[in-house]
């Protein structure tokens, strides 16, 4: 019986979980670095905005 629960639990937390990653996947989508805010791509796509004049940076956090 106590198998079956916990078996359960880890089904639902295994869905939980790809439901979780396929939301953030989506929410990310328009973003070029994915919610990175430390990388060097991220640092050039927001020099080469400066350099345009743009105000609101795409990559952001």
């Amino acid at each position: 019986m106590w198998q079956y629960v916990v078996l359960a639990i880890v089904i639902l937390s295994a869905i939980g979980y790809v439901a979780y990653r396929t939301w953030q996947t989506f929410r990310a989508a328009s973003d070029p670095c994915h919610g990175c805010a430390g990388c060097a791509i991220h640092d050039q796509l927001k020099a080469k905005q400066k350099m345009k004049g743009r105000k609101k940076p795409v990559c952001f956090k």
